[in-house]
């Protein structure tokens, strides 16, 4: 099997996920390029990849210039410079993986979509709960025909309070002006990329959405809170103090010690202190001018006569992600974060049988912060073979692929906003 040589664009939390699995498995990957802007970022990837100078750049056109070969460039840039990156990388003729969400609006994607078809490159999206053994084998199930003719589905995303104050309160994904997405698109994209996966398929045809931000605004700020917790008289008793949340417990240190340019195990005591002080980690939750929804349901029918529900629940005590698909010989119920799931079918004594579907040991995680239950190694696994020619990935997501998820994200953010149903 030929040995793919990779390049990096944006070499973040992301980048490095998907750079790493050249680590775990050298004869089949190789970093042969990072581009980010940021020097110190250069340098850890020169040393964790060992890598020279001359494959280390701070700009795309810079890397075009070095006439530098690889099989494959990965996109893991923030999404609001998705679509200039993505012109970039397709212009010069170079297959893609990218980052989800793609892009915020269908004319960028449409345009993604053509400029791929017209230079002849593959482009590949992040969908990697797709490649987790979770959904994996609940896709088998499916294909198998044990749950017959889909009729329903049923699927909630709890995001824990740590992640959604940390990404989405305090963090870079808090206002959809910024970032360019909501969080319908940017942390939901993987939700309706399985919804329209699992059911094989067949399109959405029409969506409801409702959403609100009622949980960390202004009007629940406590009387008397300062704008920085560190001097607040709430801190001690507060559930989202950044001193408990960022300080002392240290979650999703990626994240919140990004911008200091340093490895997480140096920062001292005394610079998180300082940095918290005046950086939006160490502000008030309730102050912050964030506009991303906190919760959010939609409604979905297909053209193959299925209907799907959706929630999301920001600021749950612990996270995780549940499915409860019906069909008409069968049905399966479980959570990700459990690694297991029911099959249930259904027979002739009025009853049913069931069994437990128990894909932990299946799974590989080698990334220090998250890895999607398998889903990270598992996307890069399944890319190797597929540019090695092997088509057989079930999981593979090519961009047209993931065009009628993204529509979905889009029509539904329409419904919510105008509240009233949406034709795609």
């Amino acid at each position: 099997m030929k040995k793919i040589k990779i390049a990096v664009v944006g070499y973040g939390n992301r980048g490095q996920v998907y750079a790493d699995y050249s680590l775990d498995e050298p004869n089949e990957v190789e970093v042969a390029a990072v581009i980010d802007p940021n020097e110190y970022k250069l340098s850890v990837a020169k040393a964790r990849y060992h890598m020279t100078d001359g494959q280390l750049f701070t700009s795309y056109a810079d890397f075009v210039a070095s006439n530098l070969e690889v099989d494959i460039v990965v996109n893991a840039t923030m999404e609001q410079y998705h679509y200039q990156t993505a012109m970039e990388i397709l212009q010069s003729k170079r297959h893609m993986l990218i980052e989800k969400p793609i892009v915020a609006n269908k004319e960028e994607l449409f345009d993604i979509q053509r400029t791929a078809k017209e230079n002849g490159c593959m482009v590949f999206v992040c969908h990697v709960l797709r490649y987790s053994p979770f959904y994996k084998a609940i896709k088998n199930i499916i294909a198998d025909g044990n749950l017959g003719e889909i009729t329903s589905m049923e699927m909630n995303e709890h995001v824990w309070v740590p992640h959604f104050v940390g990404s989405y309160g305090r963090g870079k994904w808090n206002k959809e002006s910024v970032c360019g997405s909501p969080i319908l698109l940017a942390k939901c994209c993987h939700d309706m990329d399985l919804i329209c996966w699992l059911n094989g398929g067949n399109k959405p045809r029409k969506v409801a959405c409702f959403g609100h931000r009622k949980q960390f605004i202004k009007a629940n700020k406590p009387e008397g809170a300062t704008e920085y917790c560190f001097d607040c008289p709430h801190e001690k008793e507060c559930p989202y103090s950044a001193v408990a949340m960022h300080y002392d417990r240290d979650t999703m240190p990626f994240l919140t010690w990004d911008s200091l340019n340093k490895p997480y195990n140096e920062i001292t005591k005394e610079e998180k202190e300082a940095f918290l002080r005046k950086d939006i980690y160490g502000q008030c939750i309730f102050d912050i001018d964030g506009d991303v929804m906190d919760r959010q349901n939609l409604i979905v029918d297909f053209d193959n006569g299925a209907v799907v529900t959706f929630t999301l629940s920001c600021g749950t005590c612990r996270p995780d992600r549940y499915i409860h698909i019906v069909g008409t010989k069968g049905e399966v119920e479980g959570k990700l974060e459990e690694n297991k799931f029911v099959l249930r079918r259904y027979n002739r004594e009025v009853s049913y049988r069931e069994e437990i579907v128990d894909v932990s040991k299946q799974i590989v995680n080698n990334v220090q912060y998250g890895g999607h239950s398998g889903g990270d190694y598992g996307i890069m696994y399944d890319l190797v073979r597929y540019l090695n020619g092997e088509r057989n990935s079930m999981s593979i997501t090519l961009l047209d692929d993931s065009v009628a998820s993204h529509l979905l994200v889009y029509a539904a953010e329409e419904s919510r906003k105008t509240e009233r149903f949406v034709k795609l």
